[in-house]
């Protein structure tokens, strides 16, 4: 019945338009002076009520009652007219019939039934668009309104600012960017169009702007570009990811602040696994600390591969628990084992139970602060942890070993750092010792989004409402998504031939806090006015910059992994050092452990073989 009522009193106002749109029709036709309306007024009203009749049937066999207008697009617009062409052709049909076939005096001229289903369209579309064509007026006299700027100019984009009116907080939609620079002046839903991203500083600066949206499939380094540009001015920034989402009318759903992996100032990379799938495909693959960041998306995608059988090894149930989300999306679930890489006898039935042909050993404790304080836990799980696996890996004859490293080990200054260089000290000697497989290191720097790692900690803390807190605004490091990370981890499974250390191309190094803008820029907040950034100072162990590799680097098969030029150590005098920090940590002399540890990381390399080549018993 409210429906109804509504659509009456429509009808009743289009009743209305419809006449006041004939009157002025019939006073038009005769405004020239030429002739006399005061012949044409008695058929006029006589006919007048049918006039009215057949537009408003026209109205409804084109469905032109029953809508929410305000969210009204050109099909409707198009009907509209289209009910009016058709009554006034229907008119001119009845006044044509009853003019030659009853030879009665036509009651209106031909021309005024025109001039009035013309006006009629205007009235009706006006009535029916009114919220349209005020939207955006009417949302700028609110005072809750956000001043937005939209940055593209595609149909997604106009249906978040013809829908900016409804959202909460609704949204003022000054004008739009177009990513592509252009000398073309454009309008689009009634407001200005610029072109280019690097014109939008200025823009928001010129009129007030609170919001850049981009609702726009944005390349990368468009993104980075726009991210860049804004770091040094008063905009918050949010993006539209579900563009076809949007187009289905989920506008507040589809809005989002942008996400972690735009926090990179280079596109991702995405390589080609086919090689390593038919490297890997039928293995049964061991993955050590695999709950963990790393770990577990290697797990993820070693799953992917055809007829694999993976085990995901922790000593955190937790951590294993909580990677199973992860897993599920592939289809499959790898096999968990709960032991601890301190625990020999524990490995060793790991091992027996499942015979791996291929070890991922990214198991480790990475903390650098935590660490500097209880050097003999890093010896413990980082030192002889990594030895226990290779142990375990030798004795089962593993056909590859993969140690995943950090570029905390080039020139250590921290225990954690000078921990994971004797590990991969441990890989290249098992290159030479082991009566058969491929031993090899991967090194690469900070993953973005890491169990522990600086950016979710800088995400935990805009959450809390700042401040963001960094040791030195100088500090800078390397970043890499996970998923990137794995995917040449994997690449670097399938070229090793044994002993290499290699090392990924991660890009330029990044200032972190550079880093900390963009996070709070990408939450939609901005630094200094909305979240305040605090130095707090370096701690033990860090350094200012990190570097991948203290000295050359060769390339490899793939571009984007190069090898770290480090020969092959001693075996066994790394073997000997290795059992004597050991005994060391074990003893519990913190200092001792320290500085036995740093002498070797640093100053074992002293002892290379000299050999780069590969071992002999790996080439065969």
């Amino acid at each position: 019945m409210a429906r109804l009522r509504a659509d009456v009193s429509f009808a009743l106002v289009d009743a209305v338009i419809i006449t006041m749109a004939y009157v002025a029709g019939l006073t038009a036709r005769f405004a020239d002076g030429l002739g006399s309306t005061l012949d044409w007024w008695p058929g006029f009203w006589r006919i007048l009520p049918l006039i009215v009749i057949i537009h408003l049937a026209a109205n409804v066999a084109f469905g032109n009652y029953g809508h929410v207008w305000e969210y009204a697009s050109v099909g409707e617009a198009l009907r509209v007219a289209a009910a009016s062409a058709v009554a006034g052709l229907l008119i001119v049909s009845v006044l044509f019939v009853t003019h030659n076939g009853f030879e009665m005096r036509q009651p209106i001229p031909i021309s005024v039934v025109i001039l009035g289903a013309m006006l009629t369209v205007v009235g009706t579309g006006v009535v029916r668009f009114r919220s349209r064509v005020f939207s955006f007026q009417r949302m700028v006299d609110q005072g809750t309104s956000v001043r937005v700027l939209i940055v593209g100019t595609e149909r997604p984009a106009a249906v978040l600012a013809r829908q900016a009116p409804n959202l909460e907080p609704p949204l003022d939609v000054v004008g739009f960017v177009g990513i592509e620079r252009s000398a073309e002046a454009r309008r689009l839903v009634s407001r200005p169009v610029w072109s280019g991203v690097d014109q939008v500083p200025d823009l928001v600066r010129s009129y007030r702007i609170d919001q850049v949206i981009v609702a726009t499939t944005a390349p990368q380094e468009m993104l980075n570009q726009l991210v860049d540009s804004c770091s040094s001015i008063d905009v918050a920034l949010r993006i539209v990811p579900d563009l076809n989402g949007l187009l289905k009318g989920d506008v507040g759903g589809a809005i989002r602040n942008i996400e972690l992996a735009d926090l990179l100032p280079r596109p991702t990379v995405d390589t080609d696994l086919a090689p390593v799938a038919r490297s890997l495909e039928g293995r049964t693959i061991l993955v050590t600390g695999g709950g963990g960041s790393i770990g577990s998306e290697i797990v993820r995608q070693c799953l992917s591969f055809a007829d694999t059988t993976v085990i995901a090894l922790d000593h955190d149930e937790t951590h294993l628990h909580d990677s199973t989300s992860l897993w599920t999306a592939t289809g499959r679930q790898p096999r968990l084992e709960i032991a601890d890489i301190r625990d020999m006898e524990a490995l060793d039935q790991v091992f027996d139970r499942h015979h791996p042909d291929v070890v991922f050993h990214a198991a480790a404790h990475k903390h650098v602060p935590i660490l500097e304080r209880c050097p003999e836990e890093a010896v413990k799980t980082n030192i002889v942890g990594t030895s226990n696996v290779v142990e375990a890996s030798r004795r089962s004859r593993v056909e590859r070993f993969v140690l995943i490293s950090t570029d905390k080990a080039v020139d250590p200054s921290s225990v954690m750092g000078a921990s994971k260089r004797v590990a991969e000290m441990l890989a290249q000697a098992a290159a030479q010792q082991a009566p058969a497989g491929v031993y090899t290191a991967v090194r690469f720097g900070n993953v973005l989004g890491s169990r522990g790692s600086v950016v979710p900690t800088f995400i935990r803390q805009i959450a809390g409402g700042g401040p963001v807190t960094l040791t030195d605004p100088r500090m800078t490091r390397f970043f890499m998504t996970v998923s990137e990370a794995v995917q040449l981890v994997l690449q670097s499974t399938a070229m090793s031939r044994g002993g290499e250390v290699f090392v990924l191309d991660m890009g330029e190094p990044v200032r972190i806090l550079d880093v900390a803008n963009r996070l709070i820029r990408l939450s939609g907040l901005v630094p200094g006015r909305d979240i305040v950034i605090e130095t707090t100072g370096m701690r033990a162990g860090e350094k200012l910059h990190e570097v991948l590799s203290d000295g050359p680097l060769s390339p490899s098969d793939h571009p984007k992994i190069n090898k770290a030029a480090l020969g092959l150590p001693d075996a066994d005098m790394v073997d000997a050092e290795v059992d004597r920090l050991a005994k060391l940590a074990v003893a519990g002399d913190r200092a001792e452990v320290a500085a036995t540890l740093h002498s070797l990381a640093r100053h074992g390399a002293r002892r290379l073989t000299g050999d780069r080549e590969t071992p002999r018993s790996v080439a065969r």
